[in-house]
């Protein structure tokens, strides 16, 4: 399964240490570094319109770290998913 970054990019600026991640066309989650918080830690998220469950996000210490958390925690979710699921998600997602 092909999953990607891209940089999010807001009114022109591409910002630091923060991107989507992308499977195909489809926007399918996050992963940023969470400068907000004390300690350094990047966190990442499955950001499909179906309900995720909460062991589908988390923290890692540095970024090749949360790519190989995201695609564990991307499989895990993929892998559940039903006809009727993957239906409503291709409908009422976002492409990329």
């Amino acid at each position: 399964m092909d999953l990607f970054l891209r940089p999010i990019v807001i009114a022109g600026d591409k910002l630091n240490d923060d991107f989507v991640v992308v499977n195909g066309d489809r926007h399918v989650g996050r992963i940023r570094l969470a400068s907000e918080r004390k300690a350094r830690v990047w966190v990442y998220i499955i950001t499909v319109p179906l309900p995720i469950p909460a062991y589908e996000n988390g923290r890692a210490h540095d970024l090749e770290e949360a790519k190989a958390s995201f695609r564990a925690a991307w499989e895990r979710f993929y892998s559940g998913l039903t006809p009727d699921s993957m239906e409503h998600w291709h409908r009422h997602g976002r492409g990329g």
